[in-house]
Order: C-alpha cells, then structure tokens, then sequence
C-alpha cells in the first residue's frame, strides 16, 4: 500500500492510474479496427499485442476477457463496468477542471464510453470496449459502402 499524502489524495491517484487504462480499452478497440479484416482471431490479436511496444500488462492478466470482448461476447464475471469507467472519467475531468488544466483525451474517451453505454454496454466490463469499437466501425464501414 502507497501513502499518497492527506485526505483525498488516494483516490486522485485512483483516477491517475485508471487514466491509462481507460483510454487503453479505446485505442484497443481502434487498432483492433485497423487489422479486423486479416481475420486474425481476437485471441491471437491479443497475445501479439501482448508482445509488442504497444501492450500494455492488462493484456497479460485481462487477456483473454478482452478477446472474448472483441469477438462481441460479453466478457464475464463484470469487475469494473463501463458505466463505471464513465464515472472515474467525469470525476478526471471535474478534477482537471479544478486544478486548472484540461484534459482532452480524457474528454474523447467519455464520449465514446457514453456512446457504448447508451447502446446497452454499460453493464458490461470495460474489456468489452474494445469490442464495442470494433463493432461499431465494422457497422458503421458497412452502412458507409451501401451508401456509395
């Protein structure tokens, strides 16, 4: 355990560590975007991210959760739900806003994560956003080529 200082400042150190992971989930599920269409199971995707500069340790614990959310299952047993990643995040902005500074990535990934939730995936873990982007790019590609 890490004595942060007074009162308050443990859970400031709460939402500094859950940033990263936060927006982690996010950029997961758009470069799982990126190279869905190589047919690559999510599985595999994982474990070479998993390997590489651009994995993070919740690929290592969390793996196989975040596969089972790309391939648009909904990752079991919920240990920190969407919605509460929505709540961590509004709380980073409010505490940005505070201290004076803005936080503008942070600003994105809410937007994304009240999309998700809006479209039922609040309840589920937040592994799962990885696959709720993936999802939402491939419908979103489609309905865009039967546009054209």
């Amino acid at each position: 355990m890490e004595h942060a200082g007074p009162v308050g400042s443990g859970a400031s150190l709460k939402l500094a560590v859950n940033l990263p992971l936060v927006v982690y989930y996010q950029a997961l599920g758009e470069a799982y975007s990126l190279c869905r269409h190589l047919g690559i199971e999510p599985e595999r995707i994982v474990d070479l991210f998993s390997d590489t500069s651009g994995g993070a340790n919740i690929l290592k614990t969390r793996g196989a959760m975040i596969a089972k959310g790309m391939r648009g299952d909904d990752p079991q047993p919920v240990t920190f739900d969407v919605d509460s990643f929505r709540k961590d995040l509004r709380t980073m902005l409010v505490e940005g806003e505070e201290r004076g500074f803005s936080l503008p990535v942070t600003e994105r990934a809410l937007s994304v994560y009240d999309e998700a939730s809006q479209q039922g995936w609040g309840a589920r873990d937040g592994t799962s956003l990885a696959g709720y982007w993936s999802s939402r790019s491939a419908d979103r590609s489609l309905e865009e080529r039967q546009n054209d």
